[in-house]
C-alpha cells in the first residue's frame, strides 16, 4: 500500500529553497530515455508517467529557463556595482593649419606668450588617440564599493528565489495532471469490462424474454423495455470508449509520445493512501512550507528591495572618475602626448519636481501590498486543502457504503447461481441480480476513481508538502 509522508524536514530559509528548487532544474536525460524504452517494452505505470512528463514537459522546461535567467540577472546586477574600464581607439584624418585641438602637432614658430607668429600649414595629416577610462561607483544607490548586498543586487536575489519556488510549483501541476488523465483514462477502461457484461447480459434477457412472449408469459411491454435497457447498455458502453480514446491521445501528447488512441497502460491504479492525512497533518504543512506562500515571500522581499532602491535614490552618489589618453602623430618625429585624469564626482540630487520621492512612495505601497497578500494566500491554501479533504471524506463515506452494498448483492448473485446449478433458479432473476452487482461495482470504480483524482488534487493544494504520489 502507498504510504502518505510528510515532509517536516524542509527548511525555509533562502538558502534551502534554492537548493531545493535547483533539483528539478537538470532532469536526468537518461532518465527521460529509459522512460521511453517503458512505453516501448511494457504498459506504462502511474510512476513511468510522471517520471517522463517531468522530463518532458515544455512548463517545466520554461521554469527552468526563467530561473536561468534570474541567476544571470543577479551577475549583471552584481557587475555594474564593480568598477567598469572602457577604452576607445580614435584616428582623425585633417588638413590646413592645426588648431589646438592639435597641439601635440607642430604648429610652427610661437613666441614665449604662445602666440603663432609663422603657422605651419600641413596637407592631409591625421592623428591617432587612445584613451582608456575608468570608473568605479563608491557610493550609489545604497552600495558601498561593490562589496555589500546592495538593493539592485537583493531586488534580483529574491526575484531569482520567486523564480525558483515557481519550480515547484510546476512540478507539482505537471504531477496532477499526469495522475488525473492516467486515473480517468484507466478507470475508464477498466469499467468498459463492465459494461460489456452489461450489453451482454442484457441480451440474453432480451432473448429469454421474447422467448417468453411468444409462450405468453410475457407482455409486448416487457419485451419493449428490455429493448431499450438493450439498446441504453448498448450505448454506455459506446460513450464510456470515448473518455479512454481523448484520455489516451492527452497522455500520449503530455508524455511527448507519438498520439495514439491505445496507448499502453496499466490496468492497474495506485492505492489510497493509507491511512489518509490528517487535517492537522495537512494545515501544519502548507502554512510552514508551502511553495505558494515561499514564492509571496520572496516577492515581499523583492518588492522591499525595490522600495530601498528607489529611496537610496534620494541620497547623493559617489563615483571615482579616471581617464588615460595618449595622442600621436606618427609622423616620425617625436610629437606625442599622454594626459592622466582622476576625480571623484559627487552627484546629489536637488529638485526634480518630486518624481523620484513620487517613485519611492509608489513603491512603498506595492511593499506593504504584497505584505497584506501574503495573508490572503495563506487563505486560499487553507480554503483549498480543506474543501479538497471535504470532498474525500464524502466519497470515502460513499465508497464504505457502496462496498457494504456490493458485498450484499454479490451474494445473492452467488445464491442464485447456486440455485440454477440445482435447477430451481429463474434466468430473469438472476440476470437482474448480476446486472444490479454490475451496477454497484460500476459506480464504486467510479467514485474510487474520483477519489484518487481528489487525492493528486489535494496533493497539488498542498504544495508537494504532503506526498502521495513522489
Amino acid at each position: 500500500m502507498t504510504k502518505s509522508v510528510l515532509r517536516s524536514d524542509r527548511s525555509s530559509n533562502n538558502g534551502a529553497a534554492l537548493l531545493a528548487a535547483l533539483l528539478f532544474l537538470l532532469p536526468s536525460l537518461s532518465q527521460a530515455g529509459d522512460g521511453f524504452e517503458t512505453a516501448r517494452h511494457h504498459p506504462l505505470t502511474l510512476h513511468d508517467c510522471i517520471a517522463i512528463a517531468l522530463g518532458e514537459s515544455p512548463a517545466l522546461e520554461a521554469s527552468r529557463f526563467d530561473v536561468f535567467s534570474a541567476v544571470e540577472e543577479v551577475r549583471a546586477a552584481q557587475g555594474m556595482l564593480l568598477p567598469q574600464i572602457t577604452g576607445s581607439a580614435q584616428y582623425e584624418l585633417f588638413s590646413g593649419s592645426p588648431t589646438s585641438k592639435f597641439g601635440v602637432l607642430n604648429l610652427g614658430t610661437v613666441t614665449p606668450s604662445g602666440t603663432v607668429v609663422t603657422a605651419n600649414s600641413v596637407g592631409w595629416s591625421g592623428v591617432e588617440l587612445y584613451s582608456a577610462h575608468l570608473k568605479y561607483p563608491l557610493f550609489a544607490n545604497g552600495s558601498i564599493l561593490g562589496l555589500n548586498n546592495a538593493p539592485a543586487v537583493a531586488e534580483k536575489k529574491a526575484k531569482k528565489q520567486a523564480l525558483a519556488w515557481t519550480v515547484s510549483l510546476t512540478r507539482e501541476e505537471v504531477i496532477y495532471r499526469v495522475t488525473d488523465e492516467f486515473v480517468t483514462t484507466v478507470s475508464a477502461r477498466n469499467r468498459m469490462g463492465l459494461a460489456e457484461r452489461r450489453v451482454k447480459l442484457l441480451d440474453q434477457s432480451l432473448s429469454v424474454m421474447q422467448e417468453q412472449q411468444k409462450q405468453g408469459l410475457k407482455l409486448p411491454i416487457d419485451v419493449k423495455v428490455a429493448q431499450e435497457q438493450f439498446s441504453s447498455a448498448h450505448t454506455l458502453l459506446t460513450l464510456l470508449r470515448q473518455p479512454a480514446v481523448a484520455g489516451s491521445l492527452g497522455l500520449s501528447k503530455t508524455l511527448g509520445l507519438p498520439s495514439t488512441p491505445n496507448l499502453a497502460l496499466s490496468n492497474v491504479l495506485p492505492d489510497a493512501p493509507d491511512p489518509p492525512p490528517t487535517t492537522e497533518q495537512l494545515i501544519g504543512a502548507c502554512l510552514n512550507h508551502h511553495p505558494s506562500l515561499e514564492k509571496q515571500r520572496a516577492v515581499i522581499n523583492q518588492a522591499k528591495q525595490d522600495y530601498r532602491l528607489e529611496r537610496f535614490r534620494l541620497y547623493p552618489s559617489v563615483y571615482l572618475d579616471g581617464s588615460a589618453s595618449y595622442i600621436d602623430d606618427f609622423s616620425g618625429v617625436s610629437n606625442s602626448d599622454s594626459v592622466f585624469i582622476g576625480a571623484i564626482a559627487v552627484s546629489i540630487p536637488i529638485f526634480d519636481f518630486g518624481a523620484q520621492l513620487a517613485t519611492t512612495r509608489s513603491k512603498l505601497m506595492k511593499y506593504k501590498a504584497e505584505q497584506a497578500r501574503l495573508f490572503s494566500t495563506a487563505d486560499e491554501v487553507n480554503y483549498e486543502v480543506l474543501k479538497i479533504y471535504q470532498t474525500i471524506y464524502v466519497l470515502t463515506q460513499n465508497i464504505l457504503d457502496l462496498q457494504g452494498e456490493v458485498a450484499k448483492v454479490r451474494r445473492d448473485v452467488q445464491v442464485m447461481q447456486a440455485q440454477q446449478q440445482q435447477g430451481i433458479g429463474e434466468p430473469l432473476i438472476a440476470i437482474e441480480k448480476e446486472l444490479h452487482l454490475i451496477a454497484k461495482q460500476d459506480e464504486l470504480e467510479g467514485i474510487e476513481a474520483r477519489r484518487l483524482t481528489n487525492y493528486a488534487r489535494l496533493q497539488k493544494a498542498a504544495g508537494g508538502a504532503w506526498k502521495w504520489i513522489p
